[in-house]
C-alpha cells in the first residue's frame, strides 16, 4: 500500500511539472504577437526614412548641379524664374526624373545675384524635396 501512495504522490508532482497550461501559452503568444508587430513597424519606419534620406540627397545633388551650370554660363543671369527637368539616379530602364525651379533675384550688391533652386520629384508637389540657395558674382567686375 505504501508503494501505491508514493506512486500517487509522484504522479501528482509530475503533473505539476509536466507542461504549460493553455492560459500560459495564450499569454506568451500575445506577448510575442505584440513584440512582432512592434518590430515590423520599426523596420518599416526605418526603410521609409532611408528612402526619404536618399531622395533628399539626390535632390540636393540636382540643385547643386543646376547652380554649377548657371555659374558656368558665360552670361550674367537675368532675374526671374526658370523651370526644367533632369534625369538622375534610378536605373537605365527607369531613370528618375527630377523637376527643378530656379529663381534668380537681385541682391543689395549690384554685382551679385541670388539663385534659389527648388527640386521636386513630381512637378505638382507642393513642398520641394530640396531647396538650395547660392550666389553668382558678375564676371565683368573690374578691380
Amino acid at each position: 500500500m505504501k508503494f501505491n501512495q508514493s506512486n500517487h504522490q509522484l504522479n501528482q508532482s509530475q503533473r505539476k511539472l509536466g507542461g504549460f497550461t493553455l492560459l500560459e501559452i495564450l499569454i506568451a503568444l500575445a506577448i510575442f504577437g505584440y513584440a512582432a508587430v512592434g518590430l515590423i513597424s520599426q523596420v518599416s519606419n526605418y526603410q521609409l526614412a532611408q528612402v526619404n534620406a536618399s531622395q533628399k540627397i539626390i535632390a540636393h545633388w540636382v540643385a547643386m548641379n543646376q547652380l554649377a551650370e548657371t555659374r558656368l554660363k558665360k552670361e550674367w543671369p537675368n532675374t526671374g524664374v526658370t523651370r526644367g527637368r533632369i534625369e538622375m539616379a534610378g536605373t537605365l530602364e527607369e531613370p528618375i526624373t527630377w523637376h527643378w525651379l530656379q529663381t534668380v533675384s537681385k541682391t543689395t550688391e549690384k554685382e551679385l545675384r541670388q539663385v534659389e533652386i527648388e527640386v521636386r520629384l513630381e512637378e505638382k508637389d507642393e513642398n520641394a524635396t530640396s531647396r538650395f540657395v547660392g550666389f553668382i558674382a558678375n564676371k565683368n567686375i573690374k578691380k
